[in-house]
């Protein structure tokens, strides 16, 4: 019987989710629970250890530091289920003759492609919003800019097709700077427009609607940040 590439990545992403229950598993635990031959589950375990995903301490396997962050997104990685995601969109701002400007690009990529849309992106993992938002416009116009607020939250859903082809949770944030000078992104084109001006562009939906209904808004969005050792959560802060 041939050993497909599809079977091995499924008993690894077995191994994987027994450690969404147990933080160490003995090597006859795995075995019992995958039911697989020992000498693959040797294998795995094996390939897994070499590529930093699991780790053995005495008689026990664990997840890597590395491994442990994928816990919370693992249906998301296995393809068992989609969850709407998370988005940084941010209106960067200055003032040129007493004029508001906004910069947007002009989206090269698909979803949106040639429409107007705020700068934005994913956030990392290590980030706050604050963070995102100044790395974000950093990366996409290379400008330095200021954090100036957390202005909204929306969800964006776009459905077709009869079906839900895009979710995401927008977090609409400002910062500003006294640069005009942008350099080009390799995702779209860039420009500052007038409030005005922008009336007249063809502009992705939500995007809009934040622009001239939140842009003037604040909202409060804490961050809290818990320790967290062998399975036990050791402190909780907020930070302001």
């Amino acid at each position: 019987m041939k050993y497909s590439g599809s079977l091995v990545k499924e008993e690894r992403e077995k191994i994987f989710q027994l450690f969404l229950d147990s933080i160490k598993l003995k090597f006859s635990e795995i075995e019992k629970k995958i039911k697989i031959r020992s000498n693959m589950v040797s294998y795995h375990l094996e390939r897994m250890q070499k590529e930093g995903i699991v780790e053995k301490k005495g008689d026990y396997y664990y997840l890597t530091k590395d491994s442990e962050k994928y816990l919370p997104f693992f249906s998301n990685l296995v393809g068992q289920e989609l969850s709407p995601l998370p988005i940084i969109l941010v209106a960067a701002m200055r003032k040129e003759k007493n004029q508001e400007k906004i910069l947007m690009i002009k989206r090269n990529r698909r979803p949106y492609k040639d429409y107007l849309s705020l700068i934005g992106g994913k956030m990392l993992l290590e980030e706050d919003f604050e963070q995102a938002s100044l790395r974000q416009v950093k990366q996409k116009t290379n400008l330095d800019t200021k954090f100036s607020s957390m202005n909204a939250v929306l969800q964006e859903r776009v459905e077709g097709d009869d079906m839900v082809k895009h979710n995401f949770i927008l977090f609409f944030t400002k910062v500003t700077t006294t640069h005009d000078k942008f350099r080009n992104s390799e995702y779209g084109k860039l420009k500052w427009y007038t409030l005005k001006e922008l009336e007249k562009q063809k502009v992705i939906p939500s995007d809009r609607w934040l622009i001239e209904n939140k842009l003037k808004s604040k909202i409060s969005v804490r961050t809290s940040i818990m320790n967290e050792k062998d399975g036990e959560l050791t402190s909780f802060d907020i930070q302001n």
